[in-house]
């Protein structure tokens, strides 16, 4: 008897060898399609049905179903919204005993030299004194005493930084002022913990800046002086003008 000729079949479907493709009951051709792709390039997963949830899914049912596939097709074409892109914000750096700072240039009207600085008895710590701004009085308060820093006599580099808080205008005399410059908010890395008090609370963070390390500071928290800073150490109290 001769052997019996091979039965001719339906040719496989591509993919890999031995795999069926099992085709979602309903769907758009591009759902279909879309279908098809994946299991070639990964492989049918389970039954016919399974696997496609996330490609296709089940036809809308009730009265309603017209306008719930209008909306379900409505929903896949929205766009997927995108966070707006990242500004970056003005900042002023400036230098109190060899340190760098900075505050948002916002908060900052104008600055001036620190020339004119009067002292005023019993003026509450870390007040240095008041200047003439164009006629008006300007409070001036010394940061290197609000930073615990010690205190030092003006100099030709020294400036005012008259800020506003509270609706009122108050000068911040520094050591240098040097330049504005533009930071995003995701660079000021907020400061280490162990370093943050309810006397630390003007510190916004830290950013790396050229080959230096700024510290931003918050102008509102800068100016309500602690409790147990009101009295100050005989040295402040008397430092130089």
């Amino acid at each position: 008897m001769s052997p019996r000729p091979p039965r001719r079949g339906r040719p496989a479907a591509p993919g890999k060898a031995g795999h069926k493709l099992h085709l979602p009951p309903s769907g758009l051709a591009k759902e279909i399609l879309a279908e098809v792709e994946r299991q070639e390039a990964g492989g049918a997963s389970g039954p016919a049905g399974e696997g496609v949830a996330a490609t296709a899914s089940a036809p809308p049912l009730g009265p309603n179903r017209i306008f719930s596939f209008a909306e379900s097709l409505e929903r896949r074409a929205a766009p997927v919204p995108q966070a707006p892109p990242e500004r970056p914000e003005s900042w002023v750096t400036f230098e109190l005993a060899g340190e760098h700072y900075a505050l948002p240039v916002a908060r900052i009207q104008e600055i001036t030299r620190a020339h004119g600085i009067t002292r005023v008895p019993h003026a509450p710590p870390p007040v240095r004194g008041i200047a003439n701004l164009r006629g008006k009085v300007l409070v001036v308060v010394d940061l290197r005493l609000r930073l615990g820093l010690p205190p030092a006599a003006a100099g030709e580099r020294s400036r005012i930084l008259v800020v506003s808080a509270r609706e009122r205008s108050l000068g911040l005399l520094v050591d240098a002022a040097h330049q504005v410059v533009g930071l995003l908010p995701s660079r000021i890395e907020p400061p280490p913990p162990d370093l943050m008090d309810e006397r630390s609370a003007y510190l916004l963070g830290v950013v790396q800046l050229d080959d230096s390390l700024v510290i931003a500071l918050d102008v509102d928290q800068l100016l309500l002086v602690p409790e147990e800073d009101a009295n100050p150490s005989p040295s402040e109290a008397g430092g130089p003008p």
